[in-house]
């Protein structure tokens, strides 16, 4: 789209939604392939917004753009990963200096009129598809219950329902409060979960062909060397960041109401 299109296509719109980029855990085999479309785009999404009279743009992140450089604790909306860090992947810290651009867009404003700005921090997302393309989570459970995947890998990341995320997105637009502020969207009940409980999940509700065995995390680094997944992978493996999310709750006045296991069933029988 030209940049009349992006101005034109904003024109009369009160809210913008920033929410393209899919997850991915392969390294890219060019890391500009994706830092440039994601800083850039989101640059350009928050140009035209402005130029075309929007109130606010919600951007939709992840909460891996907390505290990923570290192997462990508890963090909140104050606490960023270091995207200079190495002990993260490429996605990592696209989304991270995606964010950093987008702050300093907004604090570089001048002018009586100024864009808001409200960055959702989305945990681990499961429940109910519609579809399963450039869609991480079905994909990954619909390997799981497959039985196409030997060996459940040593990571724990935040939960969240599909159905809970839709409402804090809605409420991120409408509610004045979070402007200017990076909520956390994850369910505290869930806190970390790790692949193994989802696996176990599954089996326990029927999916047989779930994998039991706990890959070696050594294994997954080795393979590392030469499949790019795997390299990717690597720098989430043995990780428990703890979030706090209560700055969400009092914002927003949300509380998410999905346990892991209906989110996982749902998700499953979903793809299934």
């Amino acid at each position: 789209m030209n940049d009349a299109g992006w101005e034109e296509g904003m024109s009369g719109c009160k809210y913008v939604m920033h929410v393209a980029m899919p997850f991915f855990i392969a390294e890219p085999k060019d890391h500009d392939d994706i830092m440039l479309p994601t800083v850039e785009g989101t640059q350009r999404v928050l140009k035209f917004a402005r130029k075309a009279g929007v109130k606010r743009v919600v951007l939709t992140l992840t909460t891996l753009n907390i505290g990923q450089h570290k192997s462990s604790g508890t963090y909140d909306h104050n606490d960023w990963t270091d995207h200079e860090s190495k002990n993260i992947s490429t996605y990592v810290r696209a989304k991270t200096l995606q964010e950093v651009a987008a702050w300093e867009f907004i604090n570089s404003q001048k002018g009586k009129t100024k864009l808001e700005l409200t960055a959702l921090l989305i945990a681990g997302v499961m429940g109910p598809t519609l579809t399963t393309a450039n869609s991480p989570s079905p994909d990954l459970i619909k390997q799981l219950i497959e039985g196409k995947q030997p060996m459940v890998p040593d990571l724990h990341i935040p939960m969240v329902d599909v159905r809970d995320s839709g409402i804090a997105h809605l409420k991120a637009m409408e509610t004045k409060a979070a402007d200017g502020k990076r909520l956390i969207i994850a369910n505290p009940d869930i806190g970390i979960a790790s692949f193994e409980s989802i696996c176990r999940v599954l089996r326990e509700n029927g999916f047989n062909k779930v994998p039991k065995i706990k890959a070696p995390t050594f294994l997954i680094k080795l393979m590392g060397l030469f499949d790019r997944e795997a390299r990717g992978m690597a720098p989430l493996l043995g990780k428990k960041i703890n979030l706090d999310s209560s700055l969400t709750k009092e914002t927003l006045n949300w509380e998410p109401t999905i346990p892991l296991e209906k989110m996982v069933i749902d998700l499953a029988n979903s793809v299934s």
